[in-house]
């Protein structure tokens, strides 16, 4: 092939490379709420390839790989930077400017609800991500000749919305994706299948699109299949073949769940409820633990109690027949480790074996497959009045773990002693703390999507900057304030009473819910709801339903605690840290300690995983030979032949179709000068390989030493180059194992 073929040819290859990353790329529509992130992604990836395009086709070849990663940043500086030298030359502003982007994106992406605001920040994301993308598969694909190992890399790029989208990826960015890859597959070299009469010439093509076409197909067809509620997942610290559940973080993660079920574009009904006295909570979790990377666990999980009588009453709870009902629960579209029950349960039938209750969590679960049909609850409804809770008093005889403040930040909990200043006993705190988030001068609003994260610390951000969010945020931030102010608390998920549909209540998707639940001495575990919810799915509780609460006495008591310097129209967008008043936002380090450093170990990751794939694959396909060979196999000939044919085709001399295997055999001995011993041990390699196609009952079969014999003197002749041994041709070309 002369220079300008070959120009041709890596520049059709550079054009595949960068269609396959962009085609890929559109997986990100389902975690981006619009596509301002497509044009500058664009422009960063065709610029990276067209530099090591223009590299290779001029005398810097050599230098295609600094000039791809120059232009990289150049693009990065170009596109979203400030106060660049020329425009387009990053200074140390325009550093500055870059980490706070990427420290801010790598914020949402840890506390945002997807899908997220295509900001500034989440674009620069995005474009770094790519073009790094861009610049590893084109270097696998052109500078190394490998195009399917940069399905490797693609698939890495694709995992990302898919990890973190709550629903299946549109089936067209699947389709894309296929199309792409199957471009990559055919820039390989032609004539990798061999011609027969039942094959033409169009196989070579129609190999890989017919098998990408086919898997995309399948992934489809999975995806669509498995979209019931609940995952089975595992229960808390535990494995499988643990007899019970431990203490640690729980296996389904609830607000994960939680989340999914809320932004279901198709409602499910998952239970039918018939015999609820009341509007009331539908429980099947409480989380007691919190942390301030991770959110709010489940922790402290016991092996719990049958679930085959009475149960034992939750602790500070006295049993009383007052208040209760039988109520009855069919789990229609809901199969998961974790049965919910309404209120303080008293008694449970009809849920079969295995099922058990742990009376301080308020929780009921089981290890194994959930088989439940429908159950019976005896269930007691407590409903102190206003002048109980403000009596309770007295030492809590629950876990001193609901009422840890590890991990709370000082500035919150200033927060909560400003909003409780003026109340004297617990209700009345706890009353001002919910209408501090209820209250609409406040300034929080629900809403599926947060408001984008300016730090790591999400709870802070909520509270202070955001104030937008749906139940999950809500739920644990007035849990936090809860504990701040000395009352245990805990966050409890589960769902809102659904509708009402002549004498039964029937509970969607829509219904999934988090609220708090606060203790207090002699009464137990007291519902509060600070989310504002608008469609009136939420259930008041009497003890909250007085006028005093909802329009003087816990209204004043949250406008005083509420902080200034935060106002309703500062939480709609991300602001500069001095624009809002707030007193300076934490530094560049304190808001990214751990966010941009991710993205080289991520960027090695994806290169290392694209490397070594080859050299993997040929050193797992020869083991395997060598092995079936020493032991005798019925077809050891043939695999010998094959491991013979594959060094040879890694050397860059692969077999002749038409070419006998004599014929093969003696021209690759004179053509790499095969000395005496290892020409012998080829020779009767072929010997036996030909006795073995045309004589399959005669012969005395290969041994391991004349395989090893032939093999180490062919690399004796002609080592393998470093190129050769991390991208072997036998594995690259698909020829290995024909």
């Amino acid at each position: 092939m002369n220079r300008s073929a070959a120009h041709t040819s890596e520049t059709t290859a550079t054009a595949v490379a960068v269609v396959s990353v962009l085609l890929t790329s559109t997986t990100f529509s389902a975690v981006l709420a619009d596509w301002r992130w497509f044009p500058s992604a664009t422009l960063t990836a065709v610029a990276v390839a067209g530099t090591g395009a223009a590299a290779r086709m001029t005398r810097a070849r050599s230098w295609a790989l600094p000039a791809q990663l120059v232009v990289l940043v150049v693009m990065l500086t170009a596109l979203f930077g400030q106060n660049a030298l020329l425009g387009a030359l990053p200074g140390p502003a325009t550093i500055d400017r870059l980490w706070s982007l990427l420290g801010t994106a790598i914020g949402v992406v840890r506390t945002g609800v997807p899908p997220v605001p295509a900001d500034s920040a989440m674009r620069c994301l995005v474009a770094l991500g790519l073009g790094l993308v861009t610049f590893f598969v084109d270097r696998i694909v052109v500078a190394h000749r490998a195009p399917a190992v940069a399905g490797l890399v693609l698939l890495c790029m694709l995992a990302v919305p898919a990890s973190l989208a709550d629903l299946l990826l549109p089936w067209w960015t699947f389709l894309g994706s296929a199309v792409g890859f199957a471009a990559l597959l055919l820039l390989g070299r032609p004539g990798h299948v061999r011609r027969t009469a039942y094959t033409s010439a169009a196989a070579p093509a129609l190999l890989p699109v017919t098998v990408v076409s086919t898997a995309a197909v399948i992934a489809l067809l999975a995806g669509t299949a498995f979209t019931g509620v609940g995952t089975q997942g595992r229960l808390p610290g535990t494995d499988q073949e643990s007899p019970g559940p431990g203490t640690g973080e729980i296996g389904l993660r609830p607000f994960t769940s939680l989340r999914g079920q809320l932004s279901r574009d198709d409602v499910v009904e998952l239970f039918r409820v018939e015999g609820l006295p009341r509007d009331a909570y539908l429980r099947a979790m409480t989380l007691r633990r919190f942390d301030p990377n991770q959110g709010w666990k489940l922790d402290g999980l016991s092996r719990g109690v049958a679930m085959d009588g009475q149960l034992p009453m939750p602790p500070g709870v006295e049993r009383s027949g007052a208040g209760t009902a039988r109520v009855r629960i069919d789990p229609v579209g809901y199969r998961d480790a974790w049965l919910p029950m309404f209120g303080v349960p008293a008694e449970v039938s009809g849920t079969g074996a295995g099922w058990r209750y742990d009376p301080a969590s308020g929780t009921a679960f089981t290890r194994e497959t959930p088989d439940t049909d429908s159950y019976t609850e005896l269930a007691a409804f407590p409903d102190p009045s206003e002048q109980e809770l403000r009596r309770a008093s007295g030492e809590d005889s629950v876990s001193p773990a609901y009422s840890s403040t590890a991990g709370i930040s000082p500035r919150v909990r200033e927060l909560a002693r400003r909003i409780t200043s003026e109340q004297h006993n617990r209700f009345d705190k706890a009353v001002a703390l919910n209408r501090y988030f209820t209250d609409p001068s406040n300034g929080f609003t629900y809403d599926l999507r947060t408001a984008p994260a300016s730090s790591e610390n999400a709870l802070t951000d909520f509270l202070f900057r955001g104030k937008r969010g749906y139940c999950e945020q809500f739920a644990s931030a007035m849990a936090v304030l809860l504990r701040s102010v000395g009352i245990p608390s805990r966050v409890a998920v589960g769902f809102t009473p659904g509708e009402r549909e002549g004498n039964q209540r029937v509970i969607t998707t829509e219904d999934a819910h988090a609220w708090v639940e606060a203790f207090f001495p002699g009464q137990g575990w007291i519902t509060f709801d600070p989310t504002p919810l608008s469609d009136d799915r939420a259930s008041t509780p009497s003890y909250l339903e007085s006028e005093d609460h909802r329009q003087t006495g816990g209204n004043d008591s949250a406008t005083s605690g509420a902080e200034p310097e935060t106002s309703p129209s500062e939480g709609a967008e991300t602001t500069r840290p001095d624009e809002s008043g707030n007193p300076p936002s934490v530094s560049r380090d304190d808001r990214t300690p751990v966010g941009p450093w991710l993205l080289p170990p991520t960027a090695v990751l994806l290169l290392v995983a694209g490397a070594t794939a080859p050299a993997l694959i040929r050193n797992t396909r020869r083991r395997n030979r060598l092995s079936r060979v020493a032991a005798g196999a019925p077809e050891a000939t043939r695999l010998a032949w094959r491991e013979l044919l594959d060094e040879f085709t890694d050397r860059g001399t692969g077999p002749i179709p038409s070419e006998s295997p004599r014929g093969t055999s003696e021209r690759l001995i004179r053509q790499y000068g095969l000395d005496e011993d290892s020409a012998r041990a080829v020779r009767r390699l072929t010997a036996e390989i030909e006795r073995a196609l045309y004589a399959p009952q005669g012969g005395g079969g290969v041994s391991t030493a004349e395989l090893t014999t032939a093999v180490e003197g062919i690399r004796r002749s002609r080592p393998l180059t470093r190129k050769e041994r991390i991208f072997p041709r036998s594995v690259i070309s698909g020829r290995g194992g024909r």
